[in-house]
C-alpha cells in the first residue's frame, strides 16, 4: 500500500489508564499477538464538490487535533494494565483507492496500535473521504460522533463559515482516572451485583449437545415490511421504543421456540453511561448481560414490561470495569460447572427506522406474503457465535437476522425464529396485545432431542455425549451420565478423583456450545473403594515434568504468586486477565508455545493446560 498512511508527530502530551469498557478486550487480543477481536469501522465521508485538497487536509487536521484518542497509541504499564499514550500530532497520507481490491485492503489492514495512530484516511475515485478506525480506540457511537463532525467540518469550509463544534471535548483518559478513582465504588458494587445475579442463570440458550469446532454458523436473513409497520404500530400503542419492542419479541420467541423461563443474552453495544459519555470519542460501551424471567407470562405486553423492568435493574450495575467482569464470570462458570465459550447476544440498531403512523385499517397480517427470507450456513468471523439475534432498518424495512452453531442447529431452526420473531410482531400488532396460547401456535416449540438428554436447570444436556467424553479418558473403565431429580448424576468406574473427572468434561472442545459437568461424581475405584464429591475441591498439586513447570512458573511469576496448585485454574489460582498476555510471553520466552489468552480463562486446570504446551523450534 506504499508510505504509511498515519504517523505519530512529536513526543508524548499524557499517558494514563484504559477506559474499563469494551476497548479492554481489544487491547488484551492484541497484546496477546492478535489484530482485534473486532473488525475495523469504516466510513465514506462525502467531500463537498469543489472543495480542494487542502482544505480536506485542514479538516482532517482539525479533526485529529480535537480528539485525543485519534492520537493515541495502546500499550501496556509497568504493572502489565492497558495504558494509552497521546501524542502530540498526527501526519496523514492520503492512500488512493482506486478499485474494491485497494478499498478492502485498506479496510482490513490491522492497526499497529503500540506505534501507530489508530485512524486511516483514503480517498475514493470520486474524491469522497474513506475513513479507517481501529475498535480499541472508538465504539460505533463514536465513531459516528466522528464521522458527523467530519463533515460539518468539510461542509463549514465549503460553505466559508465557522464550524458548529462543541468547544468542550472530553478525554479519554479523564473517563478512565474517574472510573478507577472516584466511580470505583460503583465499579466494585456492580461486579458484586452480577456476582449474585448470574449464579443461577442457565449457561445456554441453545441445547448441550455435540458441538463441533470450527463449525459453520445456521444464518437466517428476514426482510419484513409487515414487521417494520408493526414497530411502527405497536410504538403509538405500547408508548415503548421500537428497540424493547423486537428485543422483546425476539426473547417471547427464543423462550417458546427453546422451551425457556428464563434468558440471558448479551446486549451487544448498547451501554454507555449518561451524561457522562454522552460526548465521548472513545471505546466505552460495555455488553449489557439482560436477564429475563418471562415464566407465567400471559401476553406480550407483560413480556415487554418485564424486560423493560430488566433493562432498568442492569442499567443501574453497568458500572463495572470488563475485564473485571470476565474473571468474575469465568469463576462462576468454574463454581457452577458449565461454561460457554461462544457468545449468546441481540443487537438492535434502528438508525433510520419509520415512526409514520400507520392507518388502521390495514391488516398488516396480508403483508406477510411479500417477507423475504434467506437461509445460509457462513463460516465468516463476524458471524461466528453460539446464537445471535440481530434487527437493523434498510430503507424502512425490518432486517431480521437470526444465527445458531451450525453443530447443534439446523438451517429450518434458524428460519423458524427469525419467522417467530416476525410472527409475533405483526400479529400483536394486529390485536392490539397476543396471548401466550397465541403466541403457542405461531411458533413451533423446542426440537426434539436426537440422543438421550435431560433437561437440567432449564437447558438440555445430551447425556450420551458426557457419558462418551468420560469413556475417553484411558483410566476410566466404565461410566453412565444419568438425571436424578433435576441433577446430574456420573456414576464411573476409574483410578481418578472427582475433580479430575470434572476437569475432563470442562475441558472439552466443544466449539462455541456449551460444556457442562455433573453435580455428582461416584467413582469405583478398583480396590472396591467408593469415592463420593462434585469435583469442585481442587487439591494441592506440584507440577510435573518440564512442560507443567513452565506454565506453574510463568503464572507464579506474572502475577506475583507463591506456588499456584496445578489442580486450580487460571483465575482460580489467582491469574489475572490483563496478565495472561505476560503469562504466554513468558512462555514464549522459554521455548513454549500452544496456549492462548482464551484458553487461560477457561474452567480447565493448570495441569490440563500444560498438555496443550509445545516446545517451539
Amino acid at each position: 500500500m506504499g508510505a504509511e498512511p498515519a504517523v505519530f508527530a512529536g513526543g508524548i502530551q499524557r499517558s494514563g489508564p484504559l477506559q474499563s469498557g469494551l476497548g479492554q478486550l481489544e487491547w488484551l487480543s492484541y497484546q496477546s499477538g492478535g489484530h482485534g477481536a473486532l473488525p475495523n469501522l469504516v466510513w465514506d465521508v462525502a467531500v463537498p464538490e469543489g472543495l480542494p485538497d487542502d482544505a480536506v487536509e485542514h479538516a482532517v487536521s482539525t479533526l485529529l487535533r480535537r480528539h485525543d484518542v485519534l492520537r493515541t497509541s495502546f500499550d501496556a504499564d509497568d504493572d502489565g494494565r492497558p495504558r494509552q499514550n497521546v501524542h502530540e500530532d498526527v501526519h496523514v497520507t492520503f492512500v488512493r483507492l482506486e478499485d474494491e481490491d485497494s478499498r478492502r485492503a485498506f479496510a482490513d489492514r490491522p492497526f499497529d496500535i503500540a506505534t501507530r495512530p489508530p485512524i486511516r484516511f483514503g480517498r475514493a475515485p470520486s474524491g469522497d473521504l474513506v475513513v479507517g478506525i481501529c475498535h480499541i480506540a472508538v465504539d460505533g457511537t463514536a465513531a459516528w460522533m466522528l464521522v458527523r463532525e467530519l463533515d460539518e467540518l468539510l461542509t463549514a469550509l465549503h460553505q466559508g463559515r465557522p464550524a458548529d463544534l462543541a468547544d468542550d471535548v472530553p478525554r479519554p483518559i479523564d473517563q478512565a482516572l474517574y472510573e478507577r478513582g472516584t466511580g470505583r465504588r460503583r465499579a466494585e458494587a456492580a461486579l458484586q451485583h452480577w456476582g449474585s445475579a448470574l449464579r443461577d442463570v442457565p449457561v445456554s440458550v441453545l441445547p448441550v449437545g455435540r458441538g463441533r469446532p470450527g463449525a459453520d454458523v445456521v444464518r437466517a436473513d428476514l426482510d419484513s415490511l409487515a414487521a417494520s409497520l408493526a414497530l411502527t404500530r405497536l410504538h403509538a400503542t405500547l408508548k415503548a421504543t421500537p428497540a424493547s419492542i423486537f428485543t422483546a419479541a425476539a426473547y417471547w420467541a427464543l423462550a417458546i421456540q427453546f422451551g425457556r423461563d428464563r434468558l440471558a443474552l448479551g446486549l451487544t453495544w448498547s451501554f454507555r453511561e449518561l451524561p457522562t459519555t454522552r460526548l465521548l470519542v472513545a471505546a466505552v460501551f460495555r455488553d449489557m448481560p439482560l436477564m429475563v424471567d418471562l415464566g407465567d407470562c400471559t401476553s406480550f405486553t407483560e413480556v415487554l414490561r418485564r424486560l423493560q423492568r430488566s433493562v432498568l435493574v442492569a442499567g443501574r450495575h453497568m458500572g463495572f470495569d470488563v475485564l473485571e467482569f470476565h474473571e468474575c464470570v469465568a469463576r462462576l462458570e468454574a463454581e457452577r460447572g458449565a461454561f460457554l465459550p461462544g457468545p449468546e447476544a441481540i443487537s438492535v440498531t434502528f438508525h433510520d427506522v419509520a415512526l409514520e403512523q400507520v392507518e388502521p385499517d390495514v391488516d398488516l397480517r396480508d403483508l406477510l406474503p411479500r417477507s423475504r427470507t434467506t437461509v445460509y450456513r457462513t463460516a465468516e468471523s463476524w458471524d461466528v457465535c453460539n446464537l445471535y439475534v440481530g434487527a437493523s432498518t434498510v430503507d424502512g424495512r425490518l432486517l431480521i437476522e437470526a444465527r445458531l452453531d451450525g453443530s447443534v442447529m439446523q438451517e429450518r431452526d434458524s428460519a423458524q425464529l427469525a419467522t417467530s420473531i416476525e410472527a409475533i410482531l405483526v400479529h400483536a400488532a394486529a390485536h392490539g396485545d397476543l396471548t401466550r396460547a397465541q403466541a403457542d401456535a405461531l411458533t413451533a416449540g423446542p426440537p426434539r432431542p436426537r440422543t438421550r438428554s435431560a433437561r437440567i436447570g432449564e437447558v438440555d444436556v445430551d447425556l450420551d455425549l458426557l457419558t462418551e467424553r468420560l469413556l475417553g479418558h484411558p483410566a476410566v473403565e466404565r461410566a453412565d451420565v444419568r438425571a436424578e431429580h433435576g441433577r446430574l448424576t456420573a456414576d464411573v468406574t476409574a483410578n481418578l478423583e472427582p475433580w479430575q473427572l470434572r476437569d475432563l468434561l470442562l475441558s472439552a472442545d466443544s466449539g462455541r456450545t456449551a460444556v457442562m459437568s455433573p453435580d455428582r461424581f461416584v467413582v469405583r475405584r478398583p480396590d472396591g473403594r467408593v469415592v463420593t464429591g462434585s469435583g469442585v475441591d481442587r487439591p494441592v498439586l506440584a507440577p510435573e515434568g518440564p512442560a507443567e513447570t513452565a506454565l506453574r512458573d510463568a503464572v507464579a511469576q506474572a502475577n506475583g504468586l507463591a506456588a499456584p496448585t496445578m489442580a486450580g485454574t487460571y483465575l482460580g489460582v489467582g491469574g489475572r486477565l490483563h496478565l495472561a498476555p505476560r503469562v504466554l510471553s513468558l512462555l514464549r520466552d522459554g521455548g513454549w508455545a500452544g496456549l492462548t489468552v482464551a484458553d487461560l480463562r477457561r474452567p480447565t486446570s493448570l495441569v490440563t493446560l500444560s498438555g496443550r504446551l509445545r516446545q517451539d523450534g
